[in-house]
């Protein structure tokens, strides 16, 4: 049984899917990009121009329905038993979706896909690093107007490069203060001097990524100590470079050092990934014969959803 705390829900699309709405919505894509493994992007700014692109084709909650139920039915013919979905309120409303509109689009195509599969699924309503603290305010405020059972956390997504982590402290605020769950991508793309900052300033539940916390062994015994769980995305992580293969991946180190580690699969629409490969790499990187199983379990705990969920899921074990 597989669980998948980290994906982005535009980063689920496939080709196939794209093309289709594109075609339906009018909105030109690149043939190259619908061609190219992956879409065609070269390091991690072409891969967010060429997510930008890709995900233009969705238009409509319509979309976002189609988009939520395929992968959802996907992945849960598979064995993937939950999942959480980033969605950043901006993105769609720019195309005049209301975050409410979205949150009601994936509550359908959820109820559908849990019917014919079993997969549970909830959302965490995300800020984009690189439009700012107040953007991240105005991302906060929408959300926690929303009342959707589903929405269970906040994030911080995008280039980690773009302002501190400590200048989203408002924004988290107010999520936080209306119950909602925290979570923030950090030690992906920078270091681990950036990991116990992030978590402090943001009162984080989780940290997305955060790997390159291996580089640091007092990062490490901090996180063992805090019980803090990384979101790890193996395949996402070799593809843009953080790490050249599985077998330079840190994870063993982490796992090693004691840390709570769950497993995600970020963008599989961009990664061709599933839940289930990203725990056979975990399997493969891991000298543990019930790392799969401490993994699912970590996740459960460490997931934002209600404890009756988490109930069912550790009773589906």
């Amino acid at each position: 049984m597989y669980v998948d705390l980290h994906v982005h829900l535009r980063g689920t699309i496939a080709p196939a899917t794209v093309n289709r709405l594109a075609r339906r919505n009018g909105v030109a894509i690149r043939e190259g990009t619908l061609r190219a493994p992956g879409y065609g992007w070269h390091d991690f700014p072409s891969f967010l121009r060429v997510y930008d692109e890709v995900a233009a084709a969705i238009r409509t909650a319509r979309d976002i329905e189609e988009v939520t139920y395929e992968h959802l039915v996907r992945v849960g013919c598979a064995g993937t038993a939950y999942v959480e979905f980033m969605l950043s309120p901006p993105h769609e409303r720019r195309v005049g979706i209301s975050f409410a509109d979205q949150l009601a689009a994936v509550d359908r195509a959820a109820d559908r896909a849990r019917e014919l599969t079993g997969i549970e699924c909830c959302v965490i309503a995300t800020a984009v690093r690189q439009l700012g603290p107040d953007a991240a305010i105005d991302s906060a405020q929408i959300a926690i107007a929303c009342r959707s059972p589903r929405l269970v956390g906040f994030g911080l997504t995008g280039n980690e490069r773009m302002h501190d982590a400590a200048d989203f402290r408002p924004a988290f605020a107010i999520a936080r203060s209306e119950g909602l769950k925290a979570t923030a991508h950090a030690g992906e793309h920078l270091g681990p001097e950036t990991i116990l900052p992030a978590i402090e300033a943001l009162g984080l539940d989780r940290v997305g990524h955060g790997v390159r916390a291996a580089e640091s062994q007092a990062v490490m015994a901090a996180l063992a100590r805090l019980g803090v769980p990384l979101e790890v995305c193996l395949t996402s992580n070799i593809a843009l470079g953080v790490c050249s293969d599985i077998g330079e991946h840190p994870i063993a180190a982490l796992a090693e050092a004691g840390c709570v580690l769950t497993l995600g699969t970020d963008d599989p629409g961009f990664f061709s990934t599933t839940p289930a490969r990203e725990y056979e790499l975990a399997k493969r990187a891991i000298s543990d014969p019930n790392i799969e199983a401490r993994i699912t379990r970590a996740a459960i705990a460490a997931a934002f959803c209600d404890e009756t969920t988490k109930a069912r899921l550790l009773g589906r074990l």
